[in-house]
């Protein structure tokens, strides 16, 4: 399960945590939300690594699966 952080804010948790609705001006669309603020579209992930809450900055394919991860985190490549 991926973690997320609100921009507007500072949020921390859970992908399962969001709100989401769907968007009132693309019917085939949905808005996410701070589960805090309430804001729509503040969303950012957060590094896939247990403890760290910096936000994404590179995605690699590992034999284990997909990381997400911060610069501090990238897998070995």
């Amino acid at each position: 399960m991926s973690k997320w952080m609100c921009e507007e804010c500072d949020w921390c948790g859970q992908e399962s945590d969001l709100l989401r609705a769907s968007n009132p001006f693309a019917s085939n669309d949905n808005v996410v939300g701070c589960p805090h603020c309430k804001e729509i579209n503040s969303m950012t992930m957060a590094c896939d690594e247990p403890g760290c809450w910096r936000q994404v900055s590179c995605g690699t394919p590992t034999p284990g699966g997909y990381r997400n991860t911060c610069g501090k985190h990238k897998p070995p490549t």
